[in-house]
């Protein structure tokens, strides 16, 4: 089931990429049809038309149909996002760091077992 459902979008991104050709093919196959029954020039056989005008409106018709989609897509695409901006309270973090001689922080702070061995906070550099 899932295998199908992959060849058939596959498919269906294929044809959309290939939608002129697939005009062209059906114009191929069709030619005589569309030369003798749809063409503009039918009663002027010296131009050489051969159904020709029927497959430049074909194909302008397609392009018109793609940038129309593509505008369309592009419009979607713009959407502006629009959210409340917190504003974050720092009035209990802000300390007096004239008081402090040193982090408050290395006084919490623990890595290892060790502690008292190997770790010595860094003091407070007087110039």
């Amino acid at each position: 089931m899932r295998r199908s459902v992959c060849i058939l979008l596959l498919l269906m991104m294929i044809m959309q990429s290939f939608n002129k050709l697939g005009i062209i093919l059906a114009f191929r196959i069709n030619q005589d049809y569309i030369a003798s029954a749809l063409c503009e020039n039918r009663d002027k056989p010296e131009m050489h038309c051969n159904g020709r005008c029927v497959l430049a409106k074909k194909l302008k018709q397609a392009e018109q149909n793609e940038e129309k989609q593509r505008a369309e897509n592009q419009q979607k695409a713009h959407v502006l996002f629009f959210c409340k901006m917190n504003r974050l309270e720092l009035t209990g973090l802000i300390i007096d760091k004239g008081h402090l001689r040193f982090n408050p922080f290395y006084l919490k702070f623990k890595p290892s077992i060790f502690v008292n061995d190997i770790f010595k906070p860094p003091q407070e550099f007087i110039a």
